[in-house]
């Protein structure tokens, strides 16, 4: 019995012994790729190995842009640029490149996405002649909603040309289009060898690949400096923010025994030079007109929405108790009434960059026009049509009546003197009909509550022009008062639907998750399904929207100063006015792009810059 017992551990011994010689833990990562062809347009020399061909003197050359490429590669010294003109189609083409297994593509550029629609390039693969379109840069900022400017890079997979030798070429074509600028031209091969590192820029990722052997039934990860820091995934995608060498180890487990590989310094981050950005404070109202508009003599905390690590900080202030700060949210308080400027600029190891307004960007006090639509976000205003059932915020046949637009509470009480609608479509066959218009306080769960003023206009008085969108004002008898701390809602509608009436106001829609401020109301139906007077609020969360509805709000002098905490909303530093209005108040000089919108289709008008 004994020996027969002993023959049993001996037999589970080897078993096991077995198990753990065909277990090895092994891993590599998509990004982990070796280089072998390289273009920096760095010397006169390296830009003079591609070929060029042109139209305009104003053709592909060495330069550097606002953001040289500098802030991406340490060691760059210039990029292959390109100047906005007439009638342009300047082509830049790589000489022949043998393609090998596993490779892919890799480049950046640095553009502003809005002008991209009067000029853009396109990235072709030249093979015995023929052509293959890999990148429409202007489709690409369409799908990606880009705005810029900024340096994107830009991947593509090579392995259709596998042992192909082609020639690469950006062809640009435009009428006044963009400035455009080019670097970091590299084509990669995969490498899963031991000596194999991967080397991204901060805030990139990492797709990790498991490459163990043996019946592997579990993984646990640990990733020095990434997030998530650690997963169970067979194959996780990783995240890194911060420059440095990290390692990672996988130990993988059969049920009965595991393997371990830890690879020292794999993972390896670039910084990059900060770029500069400033969130929106709480209490700070976007405008049509005015970057924010503020009141007077309340503390507001400007908040540091900078991206790429900033270690530094260096505020410069107008109008306000302090000039100047070194903190990275800074609260300062506006003294006086007036336009001001602000400019901040960030640091790290890597650079510097500036975000600043204009003088007089930042309007404190007094009187202005207010929305929830952010700068760069003001050319993209349409009409949400919907077929046969009519305008999502105007003539409707789905039982949608009064439409809200919900603004944060002012820090200091104000008044509102009118609201201005900028409409998109106003067709109307009930002339007569009134179009009422009301500042309502928040209610219940924060839907549209006690009416607080209301006003109106005829549906046959809407103001529209398709070369000018103009507002139509809602004037107030007496102005509204609404008090500070309040959240309050314009509120609009109904609107006529009989045969003939087409009305939608402007509106800024956006995708799923994202900000929302507009409501609609909906009628109940009886078992006839005719509308009743009784229904219910709803926020507009499956499609969330901003619509352009602007209350006049007007500040009063506070009677004392409270303390406001900040928000993180980041806005851009690029300013537009609303789509398609001439403005009446330029800034300081800068011109405005205009996008235009009629019966639902864009058309774009451009104005000099």
């Amino acid at each position: 019995m004994k020996k027969f017992t002993l023959l049993i551990l001996v037999s589970a011994l080897m078993c096991l012994n077995a198990g753990a010689q065909g277990l090895t833990a092994a891993f590599g990562a998509s990004e982990a790729m070796v280089p072998y062809y390289e273009m920096g347009w760095d010397s006169q020399d390296e830009f003079n190995t591609w070929t060029y061909s042109s139209t305009s003197s104003s053709t592909w050359k060495l330069g550097n842009r606002d953001l040289p490429f500098s802030t991406i590669d340490s060691n760059s010294q210039s990029s292959m640029i390109l100047n906005y003109a007439s009638n342009q189609n300047e082509a830049a083409t790589s000489p022949a490149i043998e393609i090998l297994d596993n490779s892919q593509l890799e480049f950046y550029c640095y553009a502003s996405g809005i002008y991209l629609v009067w000029g853009a390039w396109k990235l072709f693969a030249i093979v015995d002649g023929n052509s293959t379109l890999l990148i429409d840069q202007f489709q690409w900022a369409q799908d990606l909603g880009y705005e810029g400017p900024s340096w994107e890079k830009f991947t593509v997979d090579l392995a259709e040309f596998a042992g192909k030798s082609v020639k690469f070429s950006f062809v640009y074509q435009g009428d006044y289009g963009e400035d455009e600028a080019i670097d970091g031209f590299k084509i990669k091969q995969a490498n899963t060898g031991d000596d194999a590192t991967v080397n991204i820029k901060e805030g990139e990722s990492v797709h990790f690949l498991d490459m163990s052997t043996g019946n592997v039934t579990s993984w646990n990860w640990t990733f020095e400096g990434g997030t998530p820091a650690t997963s169970t995934e067979q194959n996780p995608v990783v995240t890194y923010n911060n420059a440095g060498s990290y390692s990672v180890t996988l130990i993988v487990g059969d049920g009965n025994t595991t393997a371990t590989l830890t690879r020292d310094a794999y993972v390896n981050i670039e910084g990059e030079a900060p770029v500069a950005n400033i969130g929106l404070p709480v209490g700070a109202y976007q405008s049509p007109w005015v970057y924010m508009f503020v009141p007077t003599n309340v503390p507001l905390t400007f908040t540091d929405a900078s991206t790429g690590n900033p270690s530094q900080w260096a505020w410069t202030f107008q109008g306000t108790d302090i000039a100047t700060s070194d903190e990275q949210n800074p609260t300062v308080t506006y003294t006086q009434e007036g336009n001001f400027g602000i400019r901040l600029e960030v640091f790290n190891d890597m650079g510097s960059n500036v975000f600043e307004t204009v003088d007089g960007a930042i309007q404190a006090g007094g009187e202005q026009e207010i929305w929830n639509i952010a700068p760069e976000e003001n050319s993209d205003l349409i009409m949400m049509e919907m077929g046969w059932y009519g305008n999502y915020a105007g003539t409707n046949w789905l039982g949608m009546g009064e439409f809200a637009e919900h603004f944060d509470a002012p820090l200091a009480d104000a008044t509102i003197s009118k609201v201005n609608i900028y409409f998109g479509k106003t067709t109307a066959a009930s002339t007569d009909a009134d179009i009422v218009v009301s500042i309502v306080a928040a209610g219940d769960y924060g839907m549209p509550g006690e009416v607080l003023g209301s006003t109106s206009v005829k549906a046959g008085d809407l103001a529209y022009d398709p070369t000018t969108v103009n507002a139509t004002e809602f004037v107030f008898d007496t102005p509204v008062s609404v008090q500070a701390g309040t959240e309050f809602f314009a509120m609009v509608g109904p609107f006529p639907n009989n045969n003939g009436d087409d009305i939608a106001i402007l509106l800024c829609r956006r995708g799923e998750g994202e900000k929302c401020t507009g409501y609609h109301f909906v009628y109940d139906e009886d078992a006839n399904y005719n509308y009743l007077e009784t229904g219910t609020w709803y926020q507009n969360v499956d499609d969330p929207i901003s619509m352009a509805i602007a209350p006049m709000l007007k500040y009063a002098e506070p009677t004392a100063i409270s303390t406001v905490s900040c928000d993180k909303q980041a806005v851009s530093n690029t300013y537009f006015n609303i789509a398609g209005m001439a403005s009446d108040k330029p800034f300081d000089g800068i011109n405005i792009v205009v996008t235009r919108y009629s019966n639902g289709s864009r058309t774009v008008t451009k104005v000099m810059r």
